[in-house]
């Protein structure tokens, strides 16, 4: 192994190599990133250092006088940026080793985990990936998630191949926890080789790299979240004329009063809202109906409480869809007009907003995750 930490210099201007022990394979690895330029796409397990590796491969290059950009997929142990979102850095002006949670571009998901959101990542690393190219940047290391077993695995891993094409795979395993899919991704190769002109390294482990428990995992997620919002205030924003992605409206026309006052006489609840879709309508109520039944000639009402959204996260996003932040869409009374979040986002920014999209989970202001309602 090589320890890097040995080195005084390096220490005092990249404190991250204090932990770092790099297998010999791991220079190899750098060396072929330096030669090829990028992209570079890391594969691994939960706790077999992806990170580690990503940043000592934008170590190596930034201490080579290259440029070097680091887009990281990991949705729930994310580096860069807070949990549910990816995350781009550049490399300079960052240094090797900055985990900041305010990278150079963001790209809201609003969950922990790829599965159910195979296609808002593939889409967002490709996004972060066009970025760092309009920047001049070609060498870029992308960190996956540890999504590595089963159909949505394959899936996921597939579609990044193919819309990154990366010159260089890494395969971080302990064993051979990776052939399943790398035998799947290129099965036309025969035993997980990659076609010709790429090039694919089975990595080591380093001995440094230690598993996480659940709780482990969750702790840093709330932490990551808590110090995000620790900056936030309260913002109002009028929702009625932003575009809405993700739960629950934006994906039909608006109800008229008569409609709302009809839906509610059905359900026996207040209606504050709702969006007809076909025959489907999604119907924001004041508390939960005593039962659900459908609507006259089969139509479907879809329901959702008003303290159902409250302290969901939420992605700001503007005319182009890139994030400008996230926030938390605060409790109180229902207002017909305006909407308030808890968020980092300046006022002058707050001006460029255009679409909200909402996500699936719900975070106190200190960063705790909430089970979902």
């Amino acid at each position: 192994m090589a320890d890097i930490s040995n080195d005084a210099q390096s220490l005092g201007h990249f404190p991250f190599l204090a932990h770092l022990e790099a297998p010999p394979e791991w220079e190899e690895a750098s060396r072929l990133f330096l030669e090829r330029g990028g992209p570079v796409m890391v594969l691994g397990a939960p706790d077999t250092g992806k990170s580690t590796l990503s940043r000592y491969l934008v170590y190596k290059t930034f201490t080579a006088g290259l440029p070097a950009a680091l887009v990281d997929l990991d949705l729930g142990q994310s580096h860069l940026g807070p949990p549910a979102t990816l995350g781009l850095g550049l490399f300079p002006p960052r240094l090797p080793g900055d985990d900041s949670l305010f990278p150079e571009s963001l790209y809201f998901i609003g969950q922990t985990s790829p599965v159910g959101s195979i296609l808002e990542v593939s889409v967002g690393c490709r996004v972060l990936m066009d970025q760092a190219a309009a920047k001049g940047v070609s060498r870029v290391v992308v960190n996956t998630s540890g999504l590595v077993h089963g159909p949505a695995a394959l899936r996921l891993k597939r579609t990044q191949v193919e819309l990154l094409h990366p010159h260089l795979l890494l395969a971080l395993q302990r064993e051979e926890e990776l052939e399943p899919l790398l035998q799947a991704l290129w099965r036309d190769g025969g035993g997980g080789e990659v076609p010709a002109g790429w090039d694919l390294l089975r990595l080591p482990v380093s001995s440094r790299a230690t598993r996480k428990s659940p709780e482990d995992r969750r702790r840093y997620r709330e932490e990551r979240f808590r110090r995000y919002f620790q900056e936030a205030r309260r913002l109002a924003l009028p929702w009625r004329s932003l575009g809405w992605e993700g739960l629950p409206w934006g994906r039909g026309a608006a109800l008229a009063p008569g409609e709302l006052e009809r839906c509610g006489q059905i359900l026996g609840v207040r209606v504050l809202y709702g969006e007809s879709s076909g025959e489907r309508k999604l119907l924001l109520v004041e508390e939960p109906p005593p039962e659900s039944p459908a609507g006259p000639g089969g139509e479907f009402l879809h329901w959702l409480t008003w303290s159902g959204m409250h302290l969901r996260l939420a992605g700001f996003l503007d005319g182009a869809r890139r994030t400008l932040a996230l926030g938390l869409i605060l409790p109180g009374a229902w207002d017909p007009e305006e909407m308030f979040f808890w968020t980092p986002l300046s006022i002058d920014a707050a001006r460029r907003v255009r679409f909200l999209k909402v996500g699936k989970m719900r975070v106190t202001l200190t960063g705790k995750e909430l089970t979902d309602v």
